[in-house]
């Protein structure tokens, strides 16, 4: 599917038929994060992946906020047609509880997956910053490196081949991209008490060995949310869809299989 956007020409990389399903990738990443999963899941939906503003699929320029990138979601899901399943993994994530905010009834259901409803306190708002400068004056390769040990589980770092794919991943990004990232998640705001709000179907998903956004701060998150029920994925750290994509795609497939009506392959 392409999509104007800002004067842009944008790519939305979609698969599948039937409901749609909005999968809204993290940061460092681009959309290509949830390919094995997006794979499985168009057997029962339509998957679109965007990437969001700057990345290769989307040559719009970021400008560094949430709202920003929630206002791109907004136009994918409305070229898209509503209502539509929501996913948001980390980064991903707060922009997927932004749009709720904005627009409950375009969301039919809503995934949050490893991320966190919480601003940032003053001691992560310091790394986001000290990153931004790694960015300015070194580049990327430097945060590719940092970030393998955050985004994957010691077994998942020792499989080279998943390893080297988030390396690349990361690698194709530009500086530029991954500074409106950080200030982006830096500034975000407080939606903690927004989650007793969420009114739709809510599925909270978080890998066990999670060093980002912890178990068990995913477990506050859906006790939070009236409806919300949470999946831990054994064995996984952050970046769950990559590092055990058929247990999210289960998890994933099933939940909007009840909330969307996808039928079971």
């Amino acid at each position: 599917m392409r999509l104007e956007w800002r004067g842009r020409e944008i790519e939305i990389r979609e698969l599948g038929q039937g409901p749609a399903l909005l999968l809204i990738h993290g940061y460092p990443l681009d959309g290509a994060m949830w390919s094995a999963v997006s794979r499985r899941l168009s057997d029962r939906f339509r998957v679109l992946k965007p990437d969001l503003p700057g990345r290769p699929d989307n040559p719009a320029w970021p400008d560094g906020s949430i709202e920003s990138y929630a206002d791109f979601i907004q136009s994918v899901a409305a070229a898209a047609g509503e209502p539509f399943g929501l996913v948001g993994f980390s980064m991903g994530g707060y922009v997927a509880l932004a749009l709720m905010k904005r627009r409950p009834a375009a969301v039919r259901a809503l995934a949050l997956v490893d991320t966190r409803a919480v601003a940032d306190d003053e001691s992560v708002r310091a790394k986001r910053e000290e990153a931004i400068a790694i960015l300015r004056q070194r580049g990327v390769e430097p945060i590719a490196e940092s970030m393998l040990p955050k985004l994957l589980a010691s077994a998942s770092i020792a499989r080279r081949d998943l390893a080297d794919r988030v390396r690349r991943i990361i690698l194709r990004q530009r500086a530029e991209t991954l500074i409106s990232d950080l200030q982006a998640m830096r500034d975000r705001p407080d939606l903690t008490a927004f989650l007793s709000e969420i009114s739709v179907p809510t599925l909270v998903v978080v890998g066990g060995d999670d060093v980002i956004t912890p178990p068990a701060e995913s477990e506050e998150m859906a006790r939070a949310i009236p409806s919300g029920r949470l999946v831990t994925i054994p064995g996984a750290g952050h970046l769950t869809p990559m590092e055990n994509p058929i247990a999210v795609e289960q998890a994933l497939g099933d939940f909007f299989g009840s909330a969307l009506g996808g039928a079971i392959s």
